[in-house]
Parts: C-alpha cells; structure tokens; sequence
C-alpha cells in the first residue's frame, strides 16, 4: 500500500531553519542538496512507513509517533511522524517535526503539541 504523505508547516518550518543554519555556516549549494535529500527522504514514507522505529515518546503519549533518521555521521536528522491508517486500502503519514539527531529529544507533551497542530490542519 503506497501511504499519502503530508508535511506540517511547522516541519517546513524546520526544514527551512535548518537549511538557513547550513547556509550561514556553509553554503547556499550545500543547503540546497541537504534540502533536497531531506525532501525525498521524507518522500520515501510513502512506502512502508511503519519500517522506522517507534518513538520513545510513545509509551508517555499513548499514541505511535515513530521517527525516520536521515543522514551521515554527524549530520543526521530525526523527522517525526505519525502514520494514519483511513482504509485497508490507503493510508497517510503525517509529517510533524524535524530536529538534528543530536537535539534533545522533545518531551512528550511537545510532541503532542505537535501533533495537534498538524492534525488540525489535516482532516483525517
């Protein structure tokens, strides 16, 4: 079953700061094709989105919030999503946050917060 994939403005939001911090300290190129990896990277939930881990945070929400990693060595990045089963035919993943793996984590209740934004924007 191929999943629809939505993004949250707040996880855009994220991609952008991040691309801005990898253009300050790097370069406009090198951003671009970061942006561009991430984009496809998170694309690539379309497929088999429940092959990523579950969350920590999980257990503390009472609902499944699972994470994709994507990167290299030091420059990895978590992209936390929730995966909304409408029919045994289709499916969505709803895409709510991106963080540098090295981050804390975020608490529980912020990944809830986060979660009910994007799931406001989104009629599931």
């Amino acid at each position: 079953m191929a999943f629809r994939v939505d993004v949250s403005p707040r996880a855009f939001e994220d991609l952008d700061g991040i691309a801005d911090y990898i253009t300050k300290h790097g370069s406009f190129d090198r951003a671009q094709k970061w942006f561009n990896e991430m984009v496809d990277a998170i694309a690539s939930l379309k497929d088999m989105p429940c092959r990523c881990p579950v969350a920590d945070e999980s257990e503390e929400l009472g609902r499944e919030v699972r994470f994709l990693l994507h990167g290299k060595r030091s420059h990895m990045y978590k992209v936390y999503f929730s995966v909304h089963e409408e029919s045994p035919a289709s499916g969505a993943v709803q895409v709510f946050h991106v963080r540098h793996w090295a981050q804390r984590g975020p608490a529980a209740d912020e990944l809830d917060q986060l979660m009910e934004e994007a799931d406001s924007e989104q009629e599931w």
